[in-house]
């Protein structure tokens, strides 16, 4: 049986080596013994679940985290509004026994119909993520 996160990571591994090559999803999910039928059930099921979150603080100075710096150099600026599809939330880092670390969870739609999800992740995780996407831009 797949697990959700197994189905999210072949419909990633669908857009990034099979559109670009014109291959339908169906042969796609044949030629990796993904049964068509399971994988268009989840993706119909998951694609449009946007949670709404409340934001309960701003998450610490970027440059106190152990998340390196652009190679540029350059700082990272905020150029558009937040797109409706982009999930976030933060917890107020705080100092004592109980407080929960800041967790972050990103959903992304692309115009090319790629749709990415990961919930969960730290600071770090976010950075690799974005190194990630950096490739396939």
């Amino acid at each position: 049986m797949y697990s959700s996160e197994d189905l999210e990571r072949f419909y990633f591994q669908y857009q990034t080596e099979a559109v670009p090559h014109g291959v339908s999803l169906q042969s796609f999910c044949s030629k990796n013994n993904v049964p068509y039928n399971l994988f268009h059930k989840w993706y119909k099921d998951t694609r449009k679940k946007i949670v709404e979150v409340q934001v309960d603080g701003v998450p610490s100075d970027p440059t106190s985290e152990s998340v390196p710096s652009s190679p540029s150099g350059e700082t990272p600026v905020k150029k558009d509004s937040p797109s409706p599809h982009a999930v976030h939330r933060h917890r107020k880092p705080g100092k004592g026994p109980g407080v929960l670390p800041v967790r972050i969870s990103v959903e992304l739609t692309l115009s090319n119909g790629l749709h990415i999800l990961q919930k969960d992740l730290d600071y770090p995780g976010l950075y690799r993520l974005i190194q990630k996407l950096e490739v396939l831009c």
